[in-house]
């Protein structure tokens, strides 16, 4: 892992933000608080998840009191949020659980303090094809009281999220837009956080066959990623892909290859990749090498994939073959 990427995300998930960030009233954060979150994140950082996890159960276990608790389901969403960047979602979902759990017993079920761990969870399942439990945390955000826009722009967020995956892109639509508006109003328009909400934009107007407003919203996500601080490199590897079918959709295999070259370059360089993900991308760009007439660099791309061995891949990775008309998907 890269010192850069290392600082950005220590950076990203800066105690001062996000221990008491979500807080209806911010509480001074414990000194043991802050040892808590600098162990286990630095594990993390190191690609030492497990003991990551074995420090908060440390502090859980003390059972010192109810502040110590909520600092560990904090810190605990905290790990939960670097798994969902990092493109780990099984292990962002997994985490996510505890946290909601944890904070379950301090915090009202609408209180502030859940939105960040439902988000999460939602987010971390929807990348897993769990839909119906993504709901099931939609409905528990649905429940929160909120006032601040960036608040109004995760809960757009996720409803956009959840309405594509159920196959309403018009509702998808409307919700990305919105939640969009309400980055903007926040004053966070060029953040991560609303290239990512451009990004699902994107894939939504492909699918619905717009193609210059996807190339649009694409191009500005991968603008807004390469210069925001908060953003990390799965950002651009999605964004890349997305962009990358797209440019196979509009059978420009050149700048299809361009993207996809990139899109694996990037993930080679990070430590934390979701396998599945990884294959995907691989065999997307194995895809596209032939269809460039590239066959020689194309299999061991492809030997490289068939060598990553899954249950199930990730159902929102985006499959170049499913977007092209029948008859164009064959291999060359």
């Amino acid at each position: 892992m890269s010192a850069i990427w290392v600082s950005t995300l220590l950076t990203a998930l800066a105690v001062g933000e996000t221990l008491a960030q979500t807080a209806s009233k911010p509480a001074p954060v414990s000194a043991a608080c802050v040892e808590l979150y600098h162990a286990a994140m630095t594990h993390i950082a190191n690609g030492q998840l497990n003991e990551a996890e074995i420090a908060v159960s440390a502090a859980l276990a003390e059972g010192v009191n109810h502040a110590q608790d909520s600092c560990a389901g904090l810190v605990l969403n905290n790990m939960a949020a670097f798994m969902s960047v990092s493109g780990r979602p099984a292990d962002a979902e997994r985490l996510a659980e505890r946290a909601v759990v944890i904070l379950e017993k301090t915090y009202s079920p609408n209180g502030l303090e859940l939105l960040r761990p439902l988000q999460t969870l939602a987010a971390s399942r929807l990348e897993q094809g769990e839909t119906a439990k993504a709901r099931e945390a939609f409905k528990k955000i649905q429940a929160i009281r909120i006032q601040r826009s960036e608040d109004k722009a995760l809960i757009h967020g996720i409803a956009a999220a959840l309405s594509q995956a159920e196959g309403n892109l018009a509702g998808a639509e409307i919700e990305y837009l919105a939640s969009l508006r309400a980055w903007d109003e926040a004053g966070r328009g060029e953040t991560a956080e609303a290239g990512a909400v451009l990004n699902g934009l994107g894939v939504v107007y492909m699918h619905e066959q717009r193609l210059a407003e996807a190339r649009q919203a694409f191009d500005r996500a991968l603008a807004i990623f390469s210069r925001a601080k908060d953003a990390v490199a799965v950002d651009r590897i999605k964004v890349l892909q997305c962009r990358g079918a797209l440019h196979a959709l509009e059978g420009d295999w050149g700048q299809a290859e361009q993207d996809f070259h990139e899109a694996v370059s990037i993930a080679d360089q990070e430590l934390w990749i979701d396998p599945g993900a990884l294959r995907s991308i691989l065999t997307n760009y194995a895809y596209v090498l032939r269809k460039n007439h590239h066959g020689r660099q194309a299999r061991p791309v492809e030997a490289r994939a068939a060598g990553i061995h899954l249950d199930h891949a990730p159902s929102t990775i985006i499959d170049v073959t499913e977007l092209l008309p029948k008859g164009k998907s064959a291999r060359k």
